[in-house]
């Protein structure tokens, strides 16, 4: 079959043919071998590869190749082939998760189309906003300074609704911030709306209202209760004397016994000096204390007064006089525990 080639071609022409063939027959092979070669070693775990915002193009590049070349996988084949089809402008930030078996072509794919992951960032209920801040921005790209200075605000402190949030890892503070935004939308539905209205309250003074709640009790069955209280008094016009409002207003979380001199701090905060609700949260309230103003225990109790033996509960009265009687309770097994402030 050659002979007849050679007599109609030349033996030069033919030998070139053939090592064109050759060529690309191995160059089939070869980019085969680039697309459906697995990417990492079958012994191998899954890779996870982060690909900061603040990167350039050829640092997440870097960042990719080094990442499978540490697993002991094909970084370098991988970014061939990411070359060769013209996906290098595609690559997103964010948190890609590499598992074994996947192909060199598979993982190409995925890190051209942006198929990242995204991350649950859990958002706790607390009073110190720089701890929150830190919680949210743990799990993603978010700097939790930046969290804070805008969680910080007024505006946005009240509508935080503590809970676990699906973001993308690359996520920054705006962006974590925003989902948050969305997440008290959501949550302030039609009925919690026209609820919060029924007690003549906006959606902001039930969160207030709830922080103080929660800040009183750790017993989630009486914050219904306690709730109730408070809308009592505020109905009469009577102010609310919470004591976990001082130890806001006194900036000492130290505080177990709230004493005269405590009372007489001049803040909006300071719920003996003043009637009303205080201008803003004390905390940030878990979804549940809000739940309980907002589905308050109807009742008559106007007063309360922790009960003695640090059981986180609450004895109730309707009279001064009933609560003057559980007060002296309280402050004498507090005498004898010597807790004085």
């Amino acid at each position: 079959m050659f002979k007849k080639y050679i007599e109609k071609y030349g033996l030069p022409l033919v030998i070139v043919g053939v090592l064109g063939k050759i060529t690309s027959l191995i160059l089939v092979v070869g980019l085969y071998g680039h697309w459906y070669g697995n990417i990492l070693p079958k012994d191998s775990s899954e890779v996870v590869i982060y690909l900061d915002p603040n990167l350039t193009l050829e640092q997440r590049l870097l960042a990719i190749e080094n990442g499978i070349n540490d697993a002991g996988g094909h970084g370098d084949r991988l970014l061939r082939t990411i070359k060769w089809r013209g996906w290098g402008e595609r690559i997103k930030a964010g948190k890609y998760t590499l598992i074994v078996g996947e192909s060199v072509g598979d993982v190409a794919e995925k890190f051209a189309a942006g198929d990242r992951g995204a991350v649950k960032v859990v958002v706790p209920a607390g009073r110190d906003l720089e701890i929150i801040a830190w919680r949210l921005s743990s799990r993603i790209a978010a700097d939790s300074v930046e969290v804070f200075g805008l969680i910080k605000h007024d505006s946005i402190r009240w509508r935080i609704i503590p809970n676990t949030y699906e973001m993308w890892w690359e996520t920054d503070a705006e962006g974590a911030v925003d989902r948050i935004l969305k997440e008290h939308v959501k949550w302030w539905n039609s009925e919690r709306v026209t609820k919060a209205n029924k007690l003549g309250l906006s959606p902001k003074e039930v969160v207030i209202l709830a922080s103080i709640v929660q800040a009183e009790t750790s017993q989630k069955s009486e914050a219904p209760i306690v709730a109730g209280l408070y809308l009592n008094r505020l109905k009469k016009g009577q102010p609310l004397q919470a004591d976990p409002t001082l130890i806001y207003a006194a900036g000492d979380v130290s505080i177990r016994r709230v004493l005269d001199i405590h009372k007489e701090i001049d803040s909006p905060y300071n719920t003996y000096m003043y009637a009303g609700l205080p201008p803003g949260p004390i905390r940030v309230p878990e979804p549940s204390y809000m739940n309980a103003v907002l589905n308050a225990e109807e009742h008559d109790y106007l007063y309360m007064c922790a009960e003695p033996g640090g059981t986180g509960k609450h004895n109730f009265a309707r009279r001064y006089v009933d609560h003057l009687r559980n007060a002296r309770k309280y402050q004498k097994w507090l005498n004898k525990q010597q807790i004085y402030r």
